[in-house]
């Protein structure tokens, strides 16, 4: 397990590293018909919403006039205290299937943890998505737990870990935990992700080499890695792919991040940073950095200063 960096030894954190998990993008087919699961499935709360009937999706590769509709889901924590589920409803351009012989997404799974499997399979079954055991449990940041995973509308993968309530917790919600990776070269990858704050909490052989990494001011979320050396050929899906697309980290100073991480090398060619209005959202929008991982999995560098989120300490 790598040594925590930054100011988990009381050191101000290098400037590229991220400090949070915003949000991790699903793009569906049917807006109203996904919230409306993850919402009823898991107790989450649609806290932002954004319409966007004339924007620049140049910076995703969608051209310069799109039309979508955001909703930002959150579990009872709150915006300030966890990540979100952002939902995107594409309609110029639509949100498009998977074409056949299309390169996978490196995510595979969206993950969130219960106090009670029980009572989440009989809420599943009554949505009619009903859920499928897994025999030896999940294994989520170097534990096996209790676990199974259903299918949303959109065909993505949910998985599910039951683990009791900490501090804090809503006692009976979901709390998102993770999201699942595939990666081509686990040491190439992992490389990648420290570059920008990531650190191993575990890592291990059985079944295929695996990791779980997380960010040391973020510890409740983490990323669940395994190799998969014939994956895929390291390209992009279009941004406004069906599935899980993306993930957004935050950062005090996104210019500052984007020179460092130009100048540290291991994140190759960084891409210059572009502002996204969201002029109908608390927010007003964010400047950001889209960086490729090895495998073309994107990340989004967003500026919001470690002073506008509390993250809990418990890493359960």
């Amino acid at each position: 397990m790598s040594a925590p960096t930054g100011s988990a030894v009381g050191l101000a954190p290098p400037v590229q590293h991220a400090h949070s998990t915003m949000h991790c993008n699903l793009n569906t087919v049917d807006g109203p018909r996904a919230v409306a699961f993850y919402m009823a499935a898991f107790g989450v709360e649609p806290r932002m919403r954004s319409v966007e009937d004339s924007g620049d999706a140049t910076a995703l590769g969608l051209g310069s006039d799109t039309a979508s509709i955001t909703t930002f889901l959150y579990d009872r924590r709150g915006p300030r205290a966890a990540p979100a589920l952002e939902l995107v409803d594409w309609s110029r351009p639509a949100t498009s299937r998977p074409r056949p012989g299309q390169a996978p997404s490196g995510f595979t799974a969206i993950g969130y943890r219960v106090p009670s499997l029980g009572r989440l399979g009989a809420r599943l079954t009554a949505l009619g998505h009903p859920a499928t055991g897994e025999s030896k449990g999940l294994n989520v940041r170097g534990r096996t737990l209790p676990g199974l995973h259903t299918t949303d509308p959109d065909g993505v993968r949910v998985e599910v870990v039951e683990v009791p309530p900490v501090a804090g917790d809503p006692q009976a919600d979901g709390i998102l935990s993770h999201a699942r990776m595939t990666c081509t070269d686990l040491d190439r990858t992992l490389d990648w992700y420290a570059s920008i704050g990531w650190t191993e909490r575990a890592r291990g052989q059985d079944g295929g080499a695996w990791a779980s990494i997380v960010l040391p001011e973020d510890p409740t979320f983490s990323l669940e890695f395994t190799e998969d050396p014939g994956r895929g050929d390291g390209t992009s899906r279009p941004a406004n792919t069906q599935g899980l697309y993306r993930m957004a980290l935050a950062v005090d100073d996104v210019r500052a991040a984007a020179a460092a991480l130009a100048a540290d090398g291991r994140c190759g060619e960084v891409p210059e940073t572009v502002t996204i209005p969201m002029p109908d959202t608390p927010t007003g929008g964010f400047t950001v950095l889209f960086l490729a991982d090895p495998d073309g999995a994107v990340v989004e560098l967003a500026e919001r200063p470690r002073s506008q989120v509390r993250r809990p300490s418990d890493p359960a």
